[in-house]
C-alpha cells in the first residue's frame, strides 16, 4: 500500500494532493479516537481499518532535508570587512583578543567532520555565544544573522559558557601577584591597606516551573544573586553566583568562599598585617552598611558618625567603594543578556553569568572600552540596602570597630598633612 502510494505522488501532483487530503481526512477521524479503541481496531483484524490507521501515522513529505540557511554575514562581512571598530562594538572584544579566546577554547569545542555534515568551525561557534550574551537577542536572531538553528544557538551558547567556566574562570578571575599594586591604587582614592570592594547585584531570569517563590526578590522579580569583588580598576578578583534572589546580601556574604578565606588569612598571599597604634589591621575589603562588621571588612559609620573623622571615613569608603557599582554597570553594559530576565534553563544560569565575568576581565585587562548602543542598566537591578545593621549578631563587631577606628584616625592623619590622594 504504502509503495503504491508513493508511486502515485511520484506520478502526478494531482495523486500527491489527493493523498494529502484523504490523510488529513482520516487524521480527523482517528484523532478523536481514544488508544485503548484504538488498539482494539487493529487487533480486530479488519485490514481497511488498519490501512487507515498506519496512513494517519505517516509522516509530511520533507521539503527540506536540511534547510537553506546563509551565513554570508558572518563569512564575507565579519570576517573580511570588520575592523577592530566594529569587533569591540559588536563582540565587546578586538579581533586579536577573540582569537585568543578562541586558542584557549579550542580544545573543548573543537568537533571533528562526519560523513552525514561538516563540524561548525571554532571560530564561529565563539562568535555565535559571544554575540548573543553581548548583544542580548535571542536566540532567532543569532540563528538568522550567523546561519544556524536556533536549537543549535541555544547549544553552542551553553557549551562556550561552561567550556569558559573550565578553562579560564581559575585563570581570569583572582587576585593575582600584584597585590602591592592593588593597594596603591585604592589608596590613591582615599582607602589604605585595601586589596577590594565587594558588594551584589541581582541577574533577572525567568521563573523556574514551580519555583518562582524560590528566586522571588523583594523587587517582585525572579532572580540570581551575583556578589563580586573588584581591585582598583573594577576587575572581579572574586565571584559568589548561583544564590536566590531572595537572600539577603548578609546572608550571602557569610556563606561565600572569600569570607572563608579572609577570616583563615589565606586569600591574599602572604596576608601582609600592619600595626597601626596597637592595632593590627589585616589587608582589608570595603562595604556598604549592609554587610556585617568583620575584622578585615570595612563598613560606613553611616548613622553613627559622631566626628568630622568618622564623616571623612565615610566619604573616602563611598568614593573607593564605588569601584565595585560602576564594574557592574560595566558588565551588564558590555554583556547585555544580564540586563533582562535570563532566556536560559535553571542548571545553566550560574555558567552563562561566570562565562560573562570572566570576559569582563579579559576586555578590562586588554582595555577594551564599551562601544556602540549598549544600553541602560536599570538601576533597580543593582542590591543596595544601606543603613541595615545587624551588629549584634555579629561576633567580630569589636574587631572590626576597633580597625574602623584606627583607620578613620589614618585617613584624618592624612588629610591633615595633605597626603590623603
Amino acid at each position: 500500500m504504502f509503495r503504491s502510494y508513493s508511486r502515485y505522488i511520484a506520478r502526478s501532483n494531482r495523486a500527491a494532493a489527493r493523498f494529502l487530503y484523504q490523510r488529513r481526512r482520516i487524521r480527523r477521524r482517528l484523532g478523536v479516537i481514544a488508544s485503548r479503541h484504538r488498539r482494539r481496531i487493529l487487533a480486530g483484524g479488519n485490514v481497511q481499518a488498519v490501512q487507515w490507521c498506519a496512513l494517519a501515522e505517516l509522516d509530511d513529505p520533507r521539503d527540506f532535508w536540511v534547510y537553506p540557511r546563509s551565513s554570508h554575514w558572518w563569512d564575507r562581512i565579519v570576517l573580511q570587512v570588520w575592523d577592530d571598530h566594529e569587533w569591540i562594538c559588536r563582540f565587546r572584544m578586538s579581533r586579536s583578543t577573540f582569537g585568543e579566546l578562541v586558542a584557549a577554547l579550542r580544545p573543548r569545542l573543537e568537533r571533528q567532520h562526519t560523513t552525514m555534515r561538516e563540524a561548525i568551525s571554532v571560530e564561529k561557534r565563539v562568535a555565535v555565544a559571544v554575540w548573543f550574551l553581548a548583544s542580548g537577542s535571542s536566540y532567532q536572531v543569532a540563528s538568522d544573522i550567523f546561519g544556524v538553528g536556533r536549537s543549535t544557538v541555544a547549544h553552542l551558547v551553553v557549551e562556550f559558557c561552561l567550556a569558559v567556566e573550565l578553562e579560564l574562570l581559575s585563570k581570569t578571575v583572582r587576585l593575582g601577584p600584584h597585590v602591592g599594586r592593588i593597594m596603591d591604587g585604592f589608596l590613591k582614592l582615599g582607602m589604605p591597606h585595601c586589596i577590594g570592594a565587594i558588594d551584589g547585584t541581582h541577574i533577572p531570569i525567568c521563573s523556574p516551573g514551580g519555583k518562582a517563590d524560590q528566586y522571588g526578590n523583594r523587587k517582585s522579580f525572579s532572580s540570581i544573586l551575583l556578589q563580586g569583588t573588584v581591585d582598583h580598576r573594577g576587575r572581579f578578583i572574586d565571584a559568589e553566583i548561583g544564590w536566590s534572589g531572595r537572600n539577603h546580601d548578609a546572608f550571602v556574604f557569610s556563606h561565600s568562599a572569600i569570607c572563608v578565606a579572609m577570616d583563615s588569612g589565606s586569600f591574599v598571599p602572604g596576608n601582609p598585617t600592619i600595626c597601626v597604634d596597637g592595632v593590627h589591621v589585616p589587608p582589608l575589603v570595603l562595604a556598604d552598611g549592609a554587610y556585617p562588621m568583620r575584622r578585615w571588612l570595612l563598613k560606613p559609620f553611616g548613622r553613627y558618625a559622631e566626628s568630622e573623622a568618622h564623616r571623612n571615613f565615610d566619604r573616602c569608603l563611598s568614593r573607593a567603594r564605588n569601584r565595585v557599582e560602576c564594574a557592574f554597570g560595566r558588565l551588564k553594559a558590555r554583556f547585555r543578556c544580564l540586563s533582562h530576565r535570563l532566556q536560559a534553563r535553571e542548571k545553566n544560569v550560574v555558567s552563562i553569568v561566570t562565562a560573562c565575568v570572566v570576559l569582563h576581565n579579559l576586555c578590562e585587562d586588554r582595555g577594551h572600552e564599551i562601544l556602540g548602543e549598549v544600553g541602560t542598566v536599570d538601576p533597580l537591578l543593582i542590591s543596595r540596602v544601606e543603613g541595615q545593621e545587624r551588629e549584634m549578631l555579629d561576633n567580630h563587631l569589636e574587631q572590626g570597630k576597633a580597625v574602623r577606628e584606627v583607620v578613620a584616625s589614618w585617613i584624618a592623619r592624612g588629610v591633615r598633612h595633605g597626603h590623603n590622594h
